[in-house]
C-alpha cells in the first residue's frame, strides 16, 4: 500500500503546481455576475459593436434592440377574445395592454370608429408590428398619430379632398355571351 502512496503525492504536487491563473488583460475585464462568469469584449476593429461575453461560446451585444427603442416597432402576435364581441376600442386596448403606450381620449369623430364592431378578420392578428397591428385595426380612413412625451396613441378622421373613386359593374360570363 505504501508502494502507490509515494507517486499519488508526487503527482498531486506537480499537478497543484501547473494551474494557470485567469488570463486578465486590461482590453477585456473579467466580471463576475452571481455565479456566472461574464466578460466583456472591446472590438479591435473600428466601429464594431461591443459585446457581452456570456458563458463559454455565447456573445451578446450590449446595444439596445430596435424594438426597445422604438416600441412600436415591437413584434406582437395576438388573439382577440370572441366572446366578447369586441368593439375596435376593446381591441385597441387589448392590443396596447403591456406596450407602454395608452389610447388617447377619444373626440366625437373618433368615437364613430371605436364603437364599430371589430371584423372578424381582426380577432387574430400577427405576427405584426405594434404600429401596424393599430393602423389595421383603425383602417386606412383613420390615421395613427403617436404623442411620444405621454406615450399615448391617437387617431383623427382623413380628410378627403378628391372625389370617390367611381363604381364599377363587373360582367358576369354568362352575361357577356348574350347576343
Amino acid at each position: 500500500m505504501g508502494h502507490y502512496f509515494t507517486p499519488v503525492c508526487l503527482l498531486g504536487m506537480l499537478s497543484a503546481c501547473t494551474a494557470q491563473a485567469p488570463n486578465t488583460s486590461p482590453h477585456q475585464p473579467l466580471i463576475d455576475s452571481d455565479s456566472n462568469r461574464v466578460q466583456l469584449s472591446i472590438g479591435t476593429t473600428e466601429g464594431s459593436q461591443p459585446e457581452l461575453r456570456s458563458g463559454r461560446y455565447t456573445l451578446v451585444s450590449i446595444e439596445p434592440t430596435t424594438e426597445q427603442q422604438d416600441l412600436l416597432a415591437q413584434i406582437i402576435e395576438v388573439t382577440i377574445p370572441s366572446n366578447l364581441s369586441p368593439s375596435v376600442q376593446d381591441a385597441l386596448h387589448h392590443v396596447l395592454q403591456r406596450s407602454g403606450y395608452s389610447l388617447c381620449p377619444a373626440s366625437p369623430a373618433v368615437q364613430v370608429l371605436f364603437t364599430r364592431p371589430l371584423p372578424a378578420a381582426h380577432y387574430r392578428l400577427g405576427p405584426i408590428t405594434l404600429r401596424n397591428a393599430l393602423q389595421v385595426l383603425a383602417g386606412p380612413a383613420w390615421p395613427l398619430t403617436v404623442d411620444e412625451v405621454n406615450r399615448s396613441v391617437c387617431f383623427t378622421q382623413q380628410t378627403t379632398d378628391r372625389p370617390a373613386p367611381p363604381l364599377t359593374t363587373v360582367l358576369s360570363n354568362s352575361a357577356e355571351a348574350r347576343p
